[in-house]
């Protein structure tokens, strides 16, 4: 079974691969009234680059549908550096994201672009316990290892296509057992990213499949998922 680890693909999974679907500020009315498809995986948050739309409904719809049992994650939710305009915004935002995951022990999907010591930061500020999966990581080994000693995981994506070279430093620098693989926009199949990961690693298709599979059972399932052949779309 493959795993997604983030994806705005809106097509429903299968009994190859399971993806966590991220619902965009755009899928909530400012009435706080919301739609959330019954089948599948999802994370729901605040995208960095769309604070400046953030208010008290966009926050009471969120906390509101991330109590659904198929919500497995908040966010994505983080500090985009590129958007340097609003970082103060994104911080709070965040920081409101963090408060729902520690509520709800929902483990948070981070995007982060130039701000990995922010998001170390904040998570001390926060005292946060909950599991962070760093999604699309495309920084240096030495950015991996500081998020690594904090306990997150990282999501690996357009890096390997984009920046053969890096990809291999880090999926060497990775252990498995921190390691996820997404498809985000690109439009990629997953399969077709977990091939491309074990052609610039040491490990083989089938051995990330199933490390993978068990950390998503880990991270985001509860252990709900005893074998790879169990999953049944709901």
């Amino acid at each position: 079974m493959f795993i997604d680890a983030h994806t705005h693909d809106k097509s429903i999974d299968n009994h190859q691969v399971i993806k966590i679907r991220n619902f965009v500020i755009n899928d909530f009315s400012q009435s706080g009234d919301e739609f959330l498809p019954v089948s599948g995986f999802f994370s729901v948050g605040i995208h960095p680059w769309d604070v400046n739309s953030f208010n008290d409904n966009i926050l009471q719809a969120i906390t509101k549908i991330a109590q659904e049992k198929n919500i497995v994650a908040i966010g994505e939710s983080g500090i985009d550096r590129a958007h340097t305009d609003n970082i103060e915004n994104q911080r709070i935002a965040f920081v409101e994201m963090i408060k729902i995951s520690e509520k709800l022990k929902k483990p948070m999907i981070i995007h982060s672009v130039r701000a990995h010591s922010d998001i170390i930061a904040i998570r001390k500020t926060m005292q946060a316990t909950m599991s962070w999966m760093i999604h699309g990581f495309q920084g240096s080994v030495e950015s991996a290892q500081q998020l690594l000693n904090q306990g997150m995981y990282i999501s690996l994506g357009e890096v390997l296509y984009r920046n053969e070279n890096q990809a291999v430093k880090l999926l060497q620098a990775i252990p498995l057992d921190k390691l996820f693989l997404e498809a985000d926009v690109s439009g990629r199949a997953i399969i077709d990213v977990y091939q491309k990961a074990a052609s610039l690693s040491q490990y083989s298709v089938e051995t990330i499949e199933k490390v993978i599979f068990n950390n998503f059972n880990s991270v985001f399932n509860n252990g709900k998922l005893e074998k790879q052949d169990t999953y049944i779309n709901r």
